[in-house]
């Protein structure tokens, strides 16, 4: 396979991984978040204590660890490439998703870890709740912005990767001829 293909597969795989993040995000943001808001402190103490104990699989990591490891694997394949537009839009994205998952390990693993440890008896779960909740919703609103902007830059990376060369003109006259 040829490194121009790599460097293709690459970014639209780090594309999809991304995808695949920003849509768990904003998911969950969208639909559990609320949803949560409806039932009482017990329940959504075990529930975020189900979901946490469970969010961890194999399915998960593809996209959460595979978005940035890709990411970062498409930026090395772009060496020497750093006036590309393809490469900056896929630079900003890395960033920004990096931004993501640094927020998750900082304040939303760590929360979660901590509500863990909380005993469904002899607890005040509404404090406990009151304590974790908004802080938590609003770490995941910021996750969720960070990964959506860094999925929407990666598109726009994909879109403006063409060969060394060839302008939107020149492909689209390619073509044309090859049909001849």
């Amino acid at each position: 396979m040829r490194l121009t293909a790599v460097r293709r597969l690459t970014l639209v795989a780090a594309t999809i991984a991304t995808g695949l993040a920003a849509g768990f995000f904003y998911a969950y943001h969208v639909s559990v978040t609320r949803g949560h808001a409806l039932i009482g402190d017990r329940a959504y103490v075990e529930a975020m204590q189900a979901i946490n104990a469970t969010v961890r699989n194999v399915e998960f990591a593809l996209g959460f660890f595979g978005a940035l490891i890709l990411g970062v694997a498409a930026l090395a394949l772009r060496a020497g490439r750093w006036r590309s537009p393809t490469t900056w839009l896929l630079a900003a994205g890395v960033g920004l998703y990096l931004a993501a998952v640094l927020v998750t390990m900082t304040v939303n693993v760590p929360m979660n870890e901590d509500l863990a440890r909380v005993a469904l008896s002899g607890t005040d779960l509404a404090a406990v709740r009151a304590d974790y909740e908004p802080v938590w919703n609003r770490a995941n609103a910021l996750r969720t912005g960070l990964s959506v902007a860094a999925f929407a830059l990666l598109v726009g990376a994909v879109a403006s990767d063409r060969r060394p060369g060839r302008t939107p003109q020149a492909t689209a006259t390619h073509a044309v001829a090859a049909t001849h």
